[in-house]
C-alpha cells in the first residue's frame, strides 16, 4: 500500500515539476534574451547565458519607443477601466441576480446575446460614436467601453445567483438598509469572486491591442501592446530582439504584483474572518 502511494506521489511530482519546467522556460528565456544582442538570439541554439546589453536596450525602447510613458498609459488605462468596472459589474450583478424588477429578465438577455457579438464588430462604430463626441485619441476613450464591458457584469450575476437569499433576509430582519446589505453581508462573503473578477478584468485591459490600435494615433499616448506591435514592425532597420524581450518581460511585472497583492488580501481576510 506504502509502495503504491509512494509511486503515485513520485509520477504526481515529476508530472508537476515537468509541466512547471515546460511553463516557466519561455520566462526565463524571456528575461535573459532581454540582456542580449541580435546576434546572440538570433544565433544557433538557446543562449542562456546572461549578456551585458541590458542597459542598451533599455536606452533603445525608451528613447526610441518612449516606452515608460507607454507603460505608464497602459498603468493609468488599466486601474481606472477595472476600478470601475469591478465596481459596476459587482452592483450590477447584484441587483439582476437579486432584485425583481421590471426589465430585469430583458437586461440579463441582452447582456448574453451581447457576449455572441464578436468584439471586433463593434470596433468600427465605436470609434465613430468617440470621434463624434471628441474622445478618440484620449485615454477616456479607451477606459469608458473598457469599463462598460458586459462580460464582468454577466460573471458577477453568476456569482451572485449562488449568494443564500437567506442571509439578506436575516440583515432586513436585522434593520440593515439595502445598501448596508450589500456593503456589509454580501460583499465580504463573495470576496474571493470579486478578486477573481478583478484579475480577470485588469489583464483584459492591459494586454488590450485592438481598441487602443484603432483609436489612438499619438505616439505619447500609446499603450503597450501597441509599443510591441511597433518594435515588431520596424520598416527601415532590423527587429531589436533584445529591447523586444525587455518590453514583454517587463510588461508582466504589474500582473505579477497585483497578483500577489490581492492573494495576499483575500489569504489576510480569511485569516481574519476565522479568528472572529
Amino acid at each position: 500500500m506504502r509502495k503504491s502511494r509512494r509511486k503515485t506521489y513520485i509520477l504526481v511530482y515529476t508530472v508537476l515539476i515537468i509541466g512547471l519546467i515546460i511553463f516557466l522556460t519561455p520566462y526565463l528565456y524571456m528575461i535573459i534574451a532581454s540582456t542580449q544582442d541580435n546576434q546572440t538570439i538570433l544565433g544557433k541554439g538557446l543562449d542562456f547565458t546572461i549578456g551585458t546589453h541590458l542597459e542598451e536596450n533599455w536606452q533603445y525602447i525608451t528613447e526610441k519607443f518612449s516606452y515608460v510613458m507607454a507603460f505608464v498609459n497602459s498603468i493609468i488605462i488599466a486601474v481606472i477601466s477595472t476600478a470601475l468596472a469591478v465596481a459596476g459589474s459587482t452592483m450590477a450583478g447584484y441587483a439582476l441576480a437579486k432584485y425583481k424588477f421590471r426589465g430585469n429578465k430583458l437586461v440579463s438577455t441582452l447582456i448574453v446575446i451581447s457576449r455572441m457579438i464578436p468584439g471586433f464588430t463593434t470596433l468600427i462604430p465605436l470609434f465613430y460614436i468617440m470621434s463624434k463626441v471628441g474622445l478618440t485619441n484620449t485615454r477616456i476613450g479607451i477606459i469608458l467601453p473598457a469599463a462598460c464591458a458586459t462580460t464582468s457584469v454577466f460573471i458577477m450575476r453568476q456569482y451572485w445567483m449562488q449568494f443564500p437569499t437567506e442571509l439578506m433576509e436575516a440583515a432586513r430582519i436585522d434593520g440593515a438598509s439595502e445598501f448596508k446589505i450589500f456593503l456589509r453581508v454580501a460583499v465580504p462573503v463573495l470576496k474571493p469572486s470579486i478578486v477573481t473578477n478583478t484579475l480577470l478584468i485588469f489583464m483584459g485591459s492591459w494586454n488590450s491591442y485592438l481598441f487602443p490600435l484603432v483609436m489612438l494615433s499619438d505616439p505619447k499616448k500609446f499603450t503597450i501592446p501597441l509599443v510591441i506591435k511597433n518594435m515588431s514592425t520596424v520598416s527601415m532597420e532590423p527587429v531589436n530582439h533584445g529591447a523586444l524581450m525587455l518590453v514583454l518581460a517587463t510588461s508582466v511585472i504589474p500582473i505579477i504584483l497585483l497578483y500577489i497583492f490581492v492573494q495576499a488580501k483575500v489569504k489576510a481576510n480569511d485569516v481574519g474572518s476565522a479568528i472572529k
